[in-house]
């Protein structure tokens, strides 16, 4: 039941698309203003903490690189790193076009991560699902807002997979500090879930069970702070409230019982420093 708070921000978009579709803005001229072309590139240090149902609590640094592009053609590629407002997910895609107040894209990035799963009877590694897709990005109601929605793209596992994510966030600016607020909702249907956590009737050690459609809640406070011209400091803290569908699979189950250190929701806090190019 969890998917139906998506539904007024839906509305909210399709209301605010229609209003500026029906101004001065022709279609014609919608499509031709794209997003303006430049990017980044930053590559630095990272440490963070994090807990969840895929892993346990554990603190971990590692080299990181995250950037992103867009051309003048509206063709963009994107690598965001861990302190990103809305979903961090790679992506590449074409922006449709621009109004005043928002931009449109179609993309292709990643609607599931893998799945590995082992016990005493059972093992399988499952692919991550890629999605085709188109998104939104604007505001509303003061509130910067990002609204995607999505199909599978990969046919050889599932098909019929449906994806959905929509974020509301603010941020502030306070003196050469910028901190920043999100939440965000990431719906994905029965035949997505039930791919990764649905159990087969002929399973030797786990009862049968058939995941449903479901939505994950994604909470993230954040800042960014320039040290120098090219310097940047990043921090951020994350909590991923899972679908009852996930955490009520006899996997995900079997997963918080023989594992002490995992969680039936998601932590992460991350600081990172990096060199701006």
């Amino acid at each position: 039941m969890k998917h139906y708070y998506l539904t007024p921000l839906l509305l909210c978009s399709a209301v605010s698309l229609a209003n500026e579709q029906t101004s001065d803005t022709s279609w014609y001229d919608f499509l031709q203003q794209k997003r303006d072309a430049g990017g980044f590139f930053s590559a630095g240090i990272v440490g963070q903490n994090s807990q969840g149902l895929y892993r346990s609590e554990d603190f971990k640094v590692w080299p990181e690189l995250k950037g992103a592009y867009y051309f003048n053609n509206g063709l963009f590629i994107e690598y965001p790193g861990l302190s990103d407002k809305f979903d961090n997910q790679f992506a590449v895609g074409y922006n449709l076009g621009s109004t005043e107040n928002w931009e449109f894209d179609v993309l292709l990035s990643m609607a599931h991560g893998g799945l590995n799963y082992s016990d005493a009877q059972s093992s399988f590694k499952k692919d991550a699902s890629p999605y085709l897709g188109v998104r939104a990005i604007g505001t509303i109601a003061g509130f910067d807002t990002m609204l995607v929605y999505g199909t599978n793209s990969n046919k050889m596992d599932y098909s019929n997979g449906l994806y959905g994510a929509a974020w509301l966030g603010k941020s502030w600016n306070i003196d050469n500090w910028h901190l920043y607020s999100s939440v965000g909702a990431q719906y994905r249907n029965a035949a997505m879930l039930d791919f990764y956590y649905g159990v087969p009737d002929n399973h030797a050690g786990l009862p049968a069970y058939d995941a449903k459609g479901g939505v994950n809640f994604i909470y993230k406070v954040g800042f960014k702070k320039p040290l120098t011209e090219n310097w940047l400091v990043e921090g951020n803290f994350s909590m991923t409230d899972y679908a009852d569908s996930i955490i009520d699979s006899p996997y995900s189950q079997s997963i918080l019982q023989h594992n002490e250190n995992r969680s039936d929701n998601g932590r992460t806090v991350s600081l990172s420093i990096s060199y701006v190019f």
